[in-house]
């Protein structure tokens, strides 16, 4: 018996060797694609928030860190975690928004979006909430805009339909310029010589 348990083992150790060794052609990518810096930008931020998961600054900082670096699953996590703490901070429903619609998820990007503007336009702003200047309030009101319009609609399966959507609502806008002041034309004068 001794002898075939220990057969046993050695053909279980055999076959997970083969199965767990990677292939040759296998190449290893970083989880994160950041600059170094970046990267170590990121660890000192996750470290603060094991030690105070409300340090709002640091959850917007990784989570704006996280969508540089096409992670938009990390930054949701992030931005979830610190909304258990600030529920009523109008960035980090911004920040939502944007990762829910960097993952083509137009309903939860729009309605993000929705309470992110709804938080920004109230007045006095919720306790414990940062005041939503004019220039973020008119950046959040044309992402809701723009992200009403694909609500409905499955990004992954119609993007052209989506695009069509986005640059109905983004579309460019020409402003001309005011009209210049008509003035009297000026008479040329010679430059004076310069004396010898």
């Amino acid at each position: 018996m001794g002898v075939t348990r220990i057969l046993d083992l050695m053909v279980i150790l055999l076959l997970a060797t083969v199965v767990l060794l990677p292939r040759p052609d296998a190449s290893v990518k970083p989880a994160l694609v950041l600059e170094p810096e970046q990267r170590a930008r990121v660890a000192e931020l996750q470290s603060t928030l094991i030690g105070r998961p409300e340090a709002v600054d640091a959850s917007l900082e990784l989570a704006n860190l996280f969508l540089d670096g096409r992670r938009p699953d990390w930054t949701i996590a992030t931005v979830t975690a610190a909304l258990a703490h600030h529920p009523n901070d109008y960035r980090l429903h911004h920040l939502k928004a944007i990762a829910y619609a960097d993952r083509f998820e137009g309903q939860p990007a729009f309605e993000a979006a929705e309470r992110a503007t709804a938080l920004c336009e109230q007045r006095p702003p919720p306790a414990g909430a940062p005041a939503c200047g004019e220039a973020a309030g008119a950046r959040l009101a044309l992402l809701t805009s723009t992200l009403a319009e694909v609500a409905k609609v499955d990004m992954k399966k119609q993007p052209y339909l989506a695009k069509e959507k986005i640059f109905k609502t983004l579309h460019p806008t020409f402003i001309p310029r005011p009209p210049a002041a008509k003035t009297a034309p000026q008479a040329k004068t010679k430059p004076a010589k310069p004396a010898p």
